[in-house]
C-alpha cells in the first residue's frame, strides 16, 4: 500500500526529492540519475506490480518509474507546483496518480502518457487504490470518497459520513473494502461503497494505511506507533505492540503471517506472526518513510524524505539504499574492480557499492569532516582522506573505518596507493606524506611549494605526479624524495591527473584546461577541449575517455583525448568525478548527492503538464490548520 502523512502546507519546503533521469547520451547506452539531485520536495508514493517493474510520485509533480527493481529511475511526468500523494496500478500498463490539488492523473500505456480525469471534488487527495481496470477509489479531505467503474471515465461521490480527512482505502474485491484516517477512523463497506459504515478502532490516533490479506484479516497503522490487527473484518480491532513510538505510514502483508510497516526517522518493522509480535529491523536510512510496496513476498520497496528510496530482495530482513537522500556534495567515485567501488562527499560521506553500481549503501566514516577522496588497493583494503588532516583506512571493504594519525591540520585532499604497503597523500600548502609500511608510519617529503596540491599518481615506486593549484605539476623519479616543478604557460587550478602506461598521461583543471602527454610525462601540450568551464575530473578505457565539469558537463573522446565532444548528461549540476570500469559503464558523481550511471536502455522523454493546466486552487484555510503529522 501507499500512504503519506498529513502536514501543515507551509512546511512542505523541507522535503526533497531527486530531478528527473536526463536523455540518451550514446547509441549504446545513455546516461540517466542512479540517486537524484535533490530540488524541493520528497517522495510520498510508491508502488510495485512487480519484483521488477514499479513507480514512484512525489514533489515538483514527478513520476518516476523503474523496470529493473529500482536499480534505475526515470521520470514520466513532471509538472511545477504539484506533488503526487499516492499512486496506484491495477496492472503493468493501467494506473492512476493522485495530487495535493485534486488532480486525477491516469495511464493506459504503463506511464508513457498521462492524462487527467475529472475530479467532482475540489479538496485535497490522499489515497486511490483499483481492483482491477475498472473498479477504484480515491479519498480524500472532509470525509471525500469518490468511486468509478469505469477505469475513472466518470468519477462519483460516496458518502462517507465522514467530515475529517480519510487518509487510506483499500479493498479485496470491488465490493468489500475498508478506508482509514483521521481520530481513529476505520470505514467498512461491503457494497463498493454505497454504503459505510463506521467500526469501532478503539484509539484516536489517526489511521494512516489499512490493509487486508482476505476478508477476516487486517491490520492499520499510524500515529505514535499504533498498529491495530483483526481477524472479523474489522468487529473487533485489537492494538498490537510496535515497538516504537514513531508515525507509521505504511503497512503490507505477503501472507497472514509476514509483514512489514514503515514509518517515521527511517522506522521499519517485520513481523512474522501476524503481528503477536513486531521486530525493528535496519532499513539503512534515518529518513522518515512515506510509502511502501512489496513486488512480491522478498522484494520491497519503501520511500520517503529527501527522495529517499530503500530496496530489500529477502523479504525485508536486509534493507539497501537505491537513492538515500543524500543532500550533501560528492567528491570522488573511486572502483577497485567491477564490482566494488566507493564515494566520498560532505560530512563524513562515504558510499560502498558490492555489485557493480547496481546499488549504494552509506558506511560509518566516524566523522563529519569532508572525505574528499578515496582509494583503494583491494576489495578490502583503502584510504580515505579529507577536511583538517582526515586520514581513514579499512581492512575490511569499509565495514569499519579506522582514523590513523593526525598528520596536519590542513586539508588532505588526494591519496594513492602503489601496493598495501606503499602510499602517498597530498593536501593543503604543498604537503606530501609518504609511508612504505601501510601507514604505521608517514614520513613528511618536500614539495617546495605553498600550494595546494589536489590528486597523485605514480606508475611504479619511483615515477610520480602531483597536481595542484596555480598550473602546479611536480615530478619525482625517486619516489619522493625529490620532486621537482614541471614549468608550464598557465595558472590554471589542475583538479586531477591520470596516466595510462607506459607513457600516456592527462590532467585536467579550471578554464577548460586539459594536459596530455605521450612520452611519459617529459613534455606536455595543451588540448581543446571547446568550453572555458572548469573541468574535475576524467577516466578513459582505452582510446575512449569522459571528462566532467559544471553545469552538468560531460566531455567524450574516442581517440586517447585528442579531441573531444560534448555528450547530453540530462542534469545541470556540478560533476565532481567520473569513473569507467568498462567502454559501457561509469559513474558520475556530484553536487546534491547526485549518481548519474552510464550504460542501459534508452530514455523516453519525460510529458511535461500543459503550461495552463485547469487551476485547482482554493481556499485551504481549513486545510493550513490541520495538524501537523510529522513523528515527535
Amino acid at each position: 500500500m501507499i500512504k503519506k502523512s498529513l502536514f501543515f502546507y507551509t512546511a512542505l519546503a523541507g522535503f526533497l526529492l531527486p530531478i528527473f533521469a536526463g536523455t540518451v547520451a550514446a547509441a549504446e547506452g545513455g546516461w540517466s540519475v542512479q540517486q537524484g539531485e535533490v530540488t524541493s520536495n520528497g517522495l510520498w508514493a510508491v508502488h510495485f506490480v512487480s519484483a521488477s517493474e514499479g513507480w514512484a510520485g512525489g514533489g515538483d509533480g514527478t513520476i518516476l518509474h523503474t523496470a529493473d527493481g529500482g536499480a534505475s529511475w526515470r521520470a514520466q511526468y513532471k509538472e511545477k507546483g504539484e506533488r503526487f500523494f499516492s499512486l496506484h496500478f491495477a496492472d503493468r500498463r493501467h494506473g492512476w496518480a493522485i495530487s495535493w490539488t485534486g488532480k486525477i492523473l491516469h495511464t493506459a500505456d504503463g506511464g508513457r502518457s498521462w492524462e487527467e480525469q475529472r475530479n467532482p471534488e475540489r479538496v485535497w487527495l490522499w489515497d486511490v487504490y483499483f481492483t482491477d481496470r475498472s473498479n477504484g477509489w480515491i479519498v480524500g479531505d472532509k470525509g471525500v470518497i469518490l468511486r468509478t467503474a469505469d477505469g475513472g471515465r466518470r468519477w462519483e461521490v460516496q458518502k462517507s459520513g465522514q467530515t475529517g480527512p480519510v487518509l487510506e482505502v483499500f479493498f479485496i474485491d470491488p465490493q468489500q473494502g475498508w478506508a482509514s484516517g483521521w481520530n481513529g477512523m476505520i470505514l467498512h463497506t461491503q457494497d463498493g461503497g454505497n454504503q459505510w459504515t463506521a467500526q469501532k478502532s478503539g484509539t484516536t490516533a489517526a489511521l494512516e494505511a489499512i490493509f487486508f490479506i482476505d476478508p477476516l484479516r487486517g491490520w492499520a497503522v499510524g500515529r505514535q506507533g499504533t498498529i491495530l490487527g483483526t481477524t472479523d473484518g474489522g468487529k473487533r480491532w485489537e492494538p498490537q505492540q510496535s515497538g516504537t513510538e514513531h508515525l507509521l505510514i505504511g503497512v503490507q502483508f505477503a501472507s497472514p503471517q509476514i509483514g512489514w510497516a514503515a514509518g517515521g526517522s527511517g522506522t521499519m518493522l517485520k513481523t512474522e506472526n501476524g503481528g503477536a509480535t513486531w521486530e525493528k529491523v535496519d532499513a539503512a536510512v534515518n529518513k522518515t518513510f512515506e510509502g511502501l510496496s512489496f513486488g512480491d513476498d522478498r522484494h520491497g520497496w519503501a520511500v520517503g524524505w529527501g527522495g529517499v528510496i530503500v530496496h530489500t530482495r529477502d523479504g525485508g530482513k536486509r534493507w539497501e539504499t537505491q537513492n538515500n537522500g543524500f543532500t550533501d556534495r560528492f567528491f570522488r567515485v573511486h572502483f577497485v574492480d567491477e564490482r566494488h567501488g566507493w564515494i566520498a562527499g560532505e560530512t563524513g560521506t562515504i558510499l560502498h557499492s558490492n555489485d557493480g553500481g547496481r546499488s549504494w549503501r552509506y558506511q560509518d566514516s566516524g566523522t563529519e569532516e569532508w572525505v574528499l577522496s578515496v582509494h583503494f588497493t583491494s576489495p578490502r583494503e583503502g584510504w580515505a582522506v579529507g577536511g583538517k588532516g582526515l586520514l581513514l583506512h579499512t581492512i575490511d571493504g569499509g565495514k569499519r573505518w579506522e582514523r590513523r594519525q593526525k598528520l596536519t591540520e590542513a586539508s588532505l585532499e588526494g591519496v594513492f596507493f602503489l601496493t598495501p604497503k606503499i602510499g602517498w597523500v597530498v593536501g593543503e600548502t604543498g604537503l606530501i606524506f609518504k609511508t612504505v609500511d601501510g601507514g604505521n608510519r608517514w614520513d613528511f617529503q618536500l614539495s617546495d611549494t605553498t600550494a595546494g596540491l589536489s590528486d597523485i599518481v605514480f606508475l611504479n615506486e619511483r615515477k610520480g605526479w602531483i597536481v595542484g593549484t596555480g598550473g602546479t605539476l611536480l615530478q619525482t623519479e625517486d619516489g619522493g624524495a625529490t620532486w621537482t616543478p614541471f614549468r608550464l604557460p598557465t595558472k590554471a587550478t589542475f583538479t586531477r591527473i591520470l596516466f595510462r602506461p607506459p607513457n600516456r598521461g592527462w590532467v585536467v583543471g579550471s578554464e577548460g584546461t586539459l594536459l596530455m602527454t605521450e612520452d611519459g610525462g617529459k613534455s606536455w601540450g595543451p588540448i581543446d577541449t571547446g568550453t572555458k568551464m572548469p573541468l574535475w575530473d576524467l577516466s578513459m578505457q582505452g582510446p575512449e575517455g569522459w571528462m566532467v565539469g559544471d553545469l552538468g558537463m560531460i566531455l567524450y573522446t574516442k581517440d586517447g583525448g585528442k579531441s573531444w565532444a560534448e555528450r547530453d548528461s540530462g542534469v545541470t549540476q556540478r560533476l565532481n568525478s567520473i569513473y569507467f570500469t568498462s567502454p559501457a559503464r561509469g559513474w558520475a558523481v556530484g553536487k546534491g548527492g547526485l549518481i548519474l550511471q552510464y550504460g542501459g536502455p534508452a530514455t523516453p522523454p519525460v510529458q511535461q503538464a500543459p503550461a495552463q493546466a485547469p487551476s485547482r486552487t482554493s481556499d485551504r484555510t481549513s486545510e493550513r490548520s490541520i495538524p501537523s503529522k510529522r513523528p515527535h
